[in-house]
């Protein structure tokens, strides 16, 4: 449950993240980060101010505050001053020392000595999830601190082991990255919660993925029905070449269970919009205890977001 107040906050802050993340993705309205990220700074900074919160919602905030700082690093180098040199953040992040080679005026070093200081106190906020440490290993990359960027990025495999841009940023720093495990079934976070994985095809060869996380099951039911009702007059036939649509449960210490909810979707009508067919599916199970509001995770190597509806590439 999300109230007015504190919780909507977290959760408006959130999907301007969301909505900075798409922009960087599809380098599409990248002239509007700066102000998302500002407004999202000034969500977490009220929420600070006038909600006493609790450890949850506080660490909520400071993992906010570091993807806010992470992102503002990614703006100034990558938008405002031309400085990436062709690396990607999402699955590889800067080679070591990169301010240096292509940052002589040191216009980014504000920037990067923020998303370290920033990072470093969202460190412990999430000790299962990987992006913070992620986020602190890019920007110590960035400024050139090796062996703290080693360190960071072996804490983001230690907590996913399977994470693949944390042990290709380990790689360009000539360290090997452990062999991963077998894959664990098993949900290895403490919050119970839904995620709706979706795929929207934008080319002929090319889908967009994003990952939408929800406190409850009835919550992602209802933007997963959204979803295929907004197909009206795609033939249904088309309805998977066009739109994958997947429901994970994720409860602490259980095996994930995943839903492909487009083959529930029935062969009539032929023409949309379309109905999920919901039936077997626990939707009035609890989550528990439920992902806190607004909080941002990392998983299957990349950022996810609270109930965060991205814009359609």
């Amino acid at each position: 449950m999300i109230d007015d107040g504190g919780d909507a906050r977290l959760v408006r802050a959130g999907r301007l993240l969301a909505e900075c993340w798409w922009r960087f993705r599809f380098g599409n309205g990248t002239e509007e980060i700066a102000d998302h990220l500002a407004e999202a700074e000034r969500l977490y900074d009220s929420f600070t101010d006038q909600t006493p919160g609790d450890v949850e919602s506080a660490a909520t905030v400071a993992i906010g505050r570091s993807t806010v700082a992470a992102f503002a690093l990614r703006l100034c180098v990558d938008v405002e001053h031309g400085l990436n040199g062709g690396w990607d953040w999402d699955h590889e992040g800067p080679p070591l020392g990169e301010m240096e080679e292509w940052d002589e005026d040191g216009v980014s070093a504000a920037a990067a000595e923020r998303a370290v200081r920033v990072a470093r106190a969202a460190l412990d906020a999430d000790p299962d999830d990987p992006l913070v440490p992620l986020q602190l290993g890019q920007a110590l990359a960035w400024i050139g601190d090796r062996d703290g960027a080693v360190a960071a990025y072996a804490e983001a495999l230690r907590r996913d082991p399977w994470d693949g841009a944390a042990g290709e940023c380990l790689g360009m720093l000539d360290v090997d990255p452990p062999k991963p495990p077998p894959a664990d079934p098993v949900s290895r976070r403490r919050y119970g919660f839904a995620a709706l994985r979706v795929e929207d095809r934008v080319t002929n060869s090319e889908w967009f993925e994003q990952r939408r996380l929800y406190g409850s099951l009835a919550a992602a039911r209802a933007d997963a029905d959204a979803a295929v009702r907004d197909d009206e007059g795609l033939e249904r036939e088309l309805l998977e070449h066009t739109l994958r649509l997947e429901l994970e449960v994720r409860l602490p210490g259980r095996p994930v269970t995943t839903y492909d909810l487009i083959s529930r979707v029935p062969d009539h009508p032929d023409v949309g919009p379309f109905a999920i067919d919901w039936s077997g599916v626990p939707v009035d199970e609890p989550l528990e205890p439920p992902l806190p509001p607004g909080r941002v995770l990392r998983m299957d190597g990349m950022p996810c977001f609270y109930a965060a509806t991205a814009p359609a590439p």
